[in-house]
């Protein structure tokens, strides 16, 4: 279910929670594809990480260290915060297990550790990560260590955040791979990592993060159909209603590109914060015929209705349209699919006439449009989804 007040969704409260904060990026473009609070001062918690291990690449990519140097465990460094790795202090480990360690347990030892192998301490590199910061474009983001750890001067935005994303996949693309790993081995113990969207299709990689004054942190990016986007949802309330609307967010964001990309204009926003709300379809209502029969629906809305492009041409006789969403062996089950699109597409669909007409031994499950544009989109609306859909006309 799309809730109408984004912050309410992702953080578990209403629009005035204070940590809550979000944005998509185009990554080929860098356009914003949706905002929220994207400029507002946040605490980045362990997305911090991301600048940590950008600048590890800077380090490899210049030579100034390798993969096998030995990163060791100072007193300073073992006295960290969970969640940590648990190494003794003069414990040392590879230059590749710190970066992998500290994208799959965001261990916080061994961001001091890694700070402290690159940067001769912890202060010192945390300035050089500002510095790179400014760099890029991140105008107001200041680290003051290399974990995300709690800290008044440690703060980012959604918005540079993300930027720093579309860098990261810029400067070091044959290094992003290590944001997709779901898990890993050290020393033969497994370790498994908190981002669970990497289970999901074209979820590929970037940063979890948490501490009591951020809430629950993303920074994610998928890819589909040629398309990258990046995004960042920040103060979610709890993992998972963190990342239930990060998903939305993404799917949203990659349905208004598909449905751009055929020349109509759809919102994320409006994709993701349905306002016409949709009234259920009772198989009562329709009246026992043999010809197909148009079922009321939602009341109708010019102002909708010209959004959409579906607005009628000024004549008596035009032709009817029609954006069949599928054909069901059940009536029962062809309601329940027409029901189905208009709940989670309101403003698609919410305005337009349903109907379900019999063909051989199926129902099809069709909504009405007054013209080929408007077919056309709505139909590219559900197609960018993944789902079938056929655009008729009778």
């Amino acid at each position: 279910m799309l809730f109408a007040n984004p912050a309410a969704n992702a953080a578990g409260a209403g629009s005035t929670d204070e940590r809550f904060a979000a944005i998509v990026i185009d990554a080929q473009t860098g356009e914003t594809l949706y905002a929220r609070h994207a400029d507002a001062r946040r605490y980045p918690a362990s997305i911090t990480k991301v600048m940590t291990l950008y600048l590890a690449f800077d380090a490899l990519d210049t030579g100034r260290v390798k993969r096998t140097d030995r990163v060791t465990i100072s007193p300073r460094a073992a006295s960290r915060p969970p969640s940590r790795l648990g190494l003794a202090a003069g414990a040392s480990l590879s230059l590749q297990e710190a970066m992998d360690v500290l994208v799959v347990k965001s261990a916080n030892d061994v961001a001091t550790a890694l700070a402290e192998r690159l940067g001769g301490d912890e202060a010192a590199f945390a300035r050089a990560m500002t510095a790179k910061a400014r760099s890029l474009g991140l105008s107001h983001t200041r680290f003051r260590n290399a974990s995300g750890l709690p800290d008044p001067g440690h703060y980012s935005t959604a918005r540079d955040l993300a930027l720093l994303g579309r860098a990261f996949l810029r400067d070091h693309p044959d290094d992003y791979a290590i944001f997709d790993q779901e898990q890993t081995v050290f020393r033969g113990r497994l370790i498994r990592g908190h981002n669970r969207l990497l289970a999901k299709p074209g979820i590929d990689g970037f940063k979890t993060g948490f501490v009591n004054a951020s809430g629950y942190n993303l920074l994610t990016s998928g890819r589909r159909d040629g398309r990258r986007v990046i995004a960042v949802v920040l103060g979610g309330r709890s993992a998972r209603s963190r990342d239930a609307f990060m998903e939305r967010l993404i799917q949203a964001s990659f349905s208004s590109l598909a449905i751009r990309s055929t020349g109509f204009e759809v919102a994320v926003d409006d994709l993701l914060n349905p306002t016409q709300p949709a009234r259920p379809i009772d198989d009562k209502t329709t009246p026992p015929t043999a010809a197909p029969t148009l079922m009321a629906s939602a009341a109708s809305d010019a102002e909708i209705a010209v959004a959409q492009g579906d607005v009628a041409p000024p004549t008596s006789e035009r032709a009817r349209w029609w954006v069949q969403v599928g054909a069901f062996r059940s009536k029962a089950n062809s309601l329940a699919r027409l029901a189905d699109v208009t709940r989670r597409h309101p403003r698609r669909f919410g305005a337009r006439a349903r109907d379900v007409s019999k063909i051989g031994r199926l129902f099809a499950a069709r909504f009405s449009a007054r013209t080929a544009q408007g077919a056309d989109a709505a139909c590219a609306l559900l197609t960018a989804e993944g789902e079938d859909c056929l655009v008729l006309m009778e």
